[in-house]
């Protein structure tokens, strides 16, 4: 859910374009590597004296069509004893996800397009085995004018434990511009910035991501068992072009809303639970080849 943005913005960008043009194509096709890092504070299990701590870090190499992501997330406890699933051990150390996207464009005529995405991806604790799940997107566009643009269609998120299906909806107006204000605005993202100029972006946003990850045989929590994590986040923050290949970026993290929800072997839906909001930091580098 988290590259729905990237597929807004291409699909606005060629939608916004009477004709492909070899600069065009060189953008959509560029290769770029990635490099983000997140914190985010302590937060508390509601309605239990026990918190929890949260390191990410991200790397990435993709284009607008193509990509590949590795996740990892380190986890730091505190009196997780008092949980109710506690099994006499950390509840869970770190988590792992490796993700393979790809985006397949549909032109339709001059005012409409469809995109369509699909990635496969695992997110486990230790063991691979049953971690593996799907993420489909298929939406329609339509150019309204030369500036604006308004989506719609639907998400899912497979797995052998759950499936998830909600609607796109989005608009978005000079998205694809380095001057003055751009929006995305929709659900599971929205997005508005303002460059100061070419190099320099002011840029705030929300998101929703919800995840299916496989425990370990000897789980902490739930033995080979699994979790599902739902999150609502916003961040605000800055962006700024070290020079034609170097981006470097920094925001401020907030999560206001956090499920966690504890299904066992035979995907039984044990307990949910909630965690209460906490704040962090995202710093982001990105090299464009």
């Amino acid at each position: 859910m988290k590259n729905l943005g990237l597929f807004l913005v291409l699909c606005t960008l060629i939608v916004n374009a009477q004709e492909i043009k070899p600069s065009m194509l060189e953008q959509m096709t560029q290769p770029k590597f990635t490099f983000q890092s997140d914190y985010l504070s302590n937060a508390n299990f509601e309605g239990f004296n026990a918190s929890v701590k949260t390191y990410k870090q991200q790397f990435k190499i993709n284009n607008e069509m193509f990509g590949f992501s590795y996740n990892r997330w380190d986890f730091d406890w505190d009196n997780a004893s008092s949980l109710p699933f506690y099994k006499g051990k950390t509840p869970i150390d770190a988590m792992q996800r490796i993700k393979l996207y790809a985006n397949v464009p549909v032109f339709i005529n001059d005012d409409w397009f469809m995109l369509n995405a699909i990635n496969v991806n695992a997110t486990y604790e230790k063991e691979y085995s049953n971690s593996f799940g799907a993420g489909l997107l298929s939406f329609l566009s339509y150019k309204v004018d030369e500036e604006h643009a308004i989506q719609m269609g639907a998400f899912a998120n497979y797995h052998p434990v759950k499936t998830l299906a909600l609607p796109v909806l989005g608009y978005t107006y000079r998205i694809r511009e380095t001057d003055g204000l751009s929006l995305l605005l929709g659900f599971p993202r929205a997005y508005v910035g303002y460059h100061i100029n070419e190099d320099l972006l002011l840029n705030a946003g929300m998101i929703y991501s919800q995840a299916i990850i496989r425990l370990a045989d000897d789980s902490g929590i739930e033995e080979k068992g699994y979790v599902e994590a739902k999150d609502y986040q916003a961040n605000v923050g800055v962006r700024y072009a070290l020079s034609e290949h170097l981006e470097l970026s920094a925001d401020l993290l907030y999560t206001f809303k956090r499920d966690f929800t504890i299904f066992n072997h035979d995907a039984d839906e044990l307990e949910s639970y909630g965690i209460d909001s906490s704040a962090g930091v995202i710093v982001k580098l990105k090299y464009l080849f």
